[in-house]
């Protein structure tokens, strides 16, 4: 018996139960016999697409962090979050998250996109440019090497 409230039911021997009243019900059944509760088919399908996911970060960026510290990096790696999040969104991509020192974003997902791997190259060549000009910054405040590594995979 499933009584979880979510109003999908459950398969049993018998058929299905109301995921409400746990009531047993026909096989075909669309709503509750006892209470009337709508029954669903379950979780729905998965969903497959095709994407393009770029992944971005820095290089030896504990290197960067012993040579300005915790508080300048963290100014250097919001500064660099900002930026690619800025290109991303330029070109459609939705960013999947920020991890300490890079970030990975998804091109055709959520929202479906035909030419998803061309827009992410576009983002990666416009990240990388956005990152060069922020190493200059950090070369020229804290003496600093500031590099990125950009990478890219698409398919389903």
């Amino acid at each position: 018996m499933d009584n979880t409230g979510d109003g999908r039911g459950a398969l049993t021997a018998a058929g299905v139960s109301c995921g409400s009243c746990g009531t047993e019900l026909p096989p075909n059944s669309k709503f509750c016999n006892e209470c009337g509760t709508p029954l669903s088919k379950g979780p729905h399908a998965a969903e497959y697409k095709q994407v393009t996911v770029l992944f971005a970060d820095v290089v030896h960026s504990m290197d960067i962090a012993a040579a300005v510290g915790p508080e300048r990096l963290r100014e250097i790696m919001a500064d660099l979050a900002d930026r690619c999040a800025a290109v991303v969104q330029r070109y459609g991509g939705t960013v999947d998250k920020f991890t300490g020192d890079g970030i990975m974003a998804v091109f055709g997902a959520p929202v479906a996109l035909e030419d998803h791997a061309v827009r992410a190259c576009l983002a990666a060549l416009g990240i990388q440019e956005r990152a060069e000009a922020l190493a200059a910054e950090v070369e020229r405040r804290d003496g600093a090497e500031l590099l990125l590594r950009v990478g890219l995979n698409s398919g389903q």
